[in-house]
Order: structure tokens, then sequence, then C-alpha cells
């Protein structure tokens, strides 16, 4: 509709009633009226931003999607209570790069075995990284009727590379060793990160985390005694 400098207070007054009525419509959600309209401006100006008139729909129809999709998502981003790990995520919106960039290209949607060729996955393995995607949209808006459907959990042990790569770890070492990492205290993983990610040295480490290096040596004595500990434990 406009350009970033264009939007102003006047604009934005404008369509507050529309902002007002969609918030109003999730109050079953438990959360304030006054935060759901807060949420709601957010989809409001990425609304005025992308807006293209060229696409013969109106105005007030696009704001209205994108408003409630942006409300949708906050609710179910804070009573999300399934936790997704990080890493499964990033690869979903990985895969997600790959399906628009290919639909673009070849004009058609790429098949389960184009998907997990692209990042050497199994099928089964791709199957189960997309599970991650309905466990996080199965929260219901309605407070009431928040449940939880466990049985789509990812299945962890599934997802597998298809073939050995030179010089790559293979993603169920990497799955294994995150999930030890997530074991750690926060300030022995981020001891690990510096030294044996970003290869500081235990002086620089201790200067970024303003400790003394006596002390991040020891840290990083524990941090290894509970990674071993941790990984001979881990069967996935």
């Amino acid at each position: 509709m406009s350009t970033t400098q264009e939007i102003n207070d006047e604009i934005i007054l404008k369509y507050k009633p529309l902002v007002r009525s969609i918030a109003a419509k999730f109050i079953n959600s438990g959360e304030p009226l006054e935060d759901l309209e807060q949420v709601g401006y957010i989809g409001l100006i990425n609304a005025l931003n992308l807006y293209d008139p060229a696409r013969k729909v109106k105005f007030e129809t696009y704001a209205s999607w994108l408003i409630s999709g942006e409300i949708r998502h906050y609710i179910r981003d804070k009573h999300q209570t399934i936790k997704i790990p990080h890493w499964v995520m990033e690869l979903n919106k990985k895969i997600d790069q790959y399906i628009l960039k290919y639909k673009k290209e070849n004009n058609q949607m790429p098949s389960l075995k184009q998907i997990a060729a692209q990042f050497n996955l199994t099928e089964e393995g791709v199957k189960e990284i997309l599970k991650a995607r309905e466990a996080v949209h199965t929260v219901s808006i309605d407070q009431e009727n928040r449940m939880y459907d466990y049985r789509d959990l990812p299945v962890i042990s599934k997802i597998k590379n298809d073939h050995y790569q030179s010089f790559k770890l293979p993603i169920e070492d990497l799955i294994t060793l995150e999930m030890a990492l997530n074991k750690l205290k926060d300030i022995q993983r981020k001891v690990v990160n510096y030294i044996f990610l970003k290869d500081l040295t235990q002086t620089k480490t201790a200067q970024a985390l303003d400790l003394s290096q006596k002390q991040v040596s020891r840290i990083k004595k524990e941090a290894i005694k509970s990674l071993r500990k941790e990984l001979k434990n881990i069967k996935l």
C-alpha cells in the first residue's frame, strides 16, 4: 500500500477499529485484549508494507488476514508447551527455503524424495522433521480447548542421513551432541561454545564472559566431564 516512510500515526489510527474488532475475536484465548491489539498492530504494519493493489484484493481483506495471523501466531507461540528442539525448527526453515526456491525455478513442488536428497536425509527422516510443524500448530486458539497430542512429536531416532559424507558428522551424531549440550548449565555451554566452536583461547573466553582464567578452566573441565557422562547415557 505504501512505503515504510509513509506509514504514520494517522494511518495506524484509521485502522484501529479493524485491529480492535479482530483482536476481540480471540478473547477466548485467555490473553488480555490490550496485548492482542498490540500484536495485531504488527500485522497491520506488515500489511501496509506488503500490500500490492495489483493483486486486486481489498486492503482491509489483506490486512485482516495478516492481523489475524499475527495474533494466532502470538497465542500459539506463548502456549506452546510441546518443546521442539531448536535445530529441528531451523532445519524446517531450510526445507521451506528449498521448497520456495525449487517451486520458483521449476513451477512445481519438490517430491519427498527430492527434499531428502537435497538435505542428505532418509525420506523417513524428512517426515519426522516435518512432524514438528504439526506439533507447533496443534495448539488451540481457544483456552478451553487447548490440548496437546504428544503422538505427533518427531521421533528423533528416525532422523538419519541417507549416506555418509566425508569430513561431515552424520546428523545422528550431531543430534546426540546437541542433546548432550542441552544438558549443560548455561555458563558451561557458553564456555564450550567459545573454546571449541569459536576457537577462542581460555584467556579471551574469560574476558568475554567476565570470568577469571582459572574459573574458565574449571568450568571447561566440568563441562567436558558432564558431556562424557551424557553421551554415554543418551540412547537414541
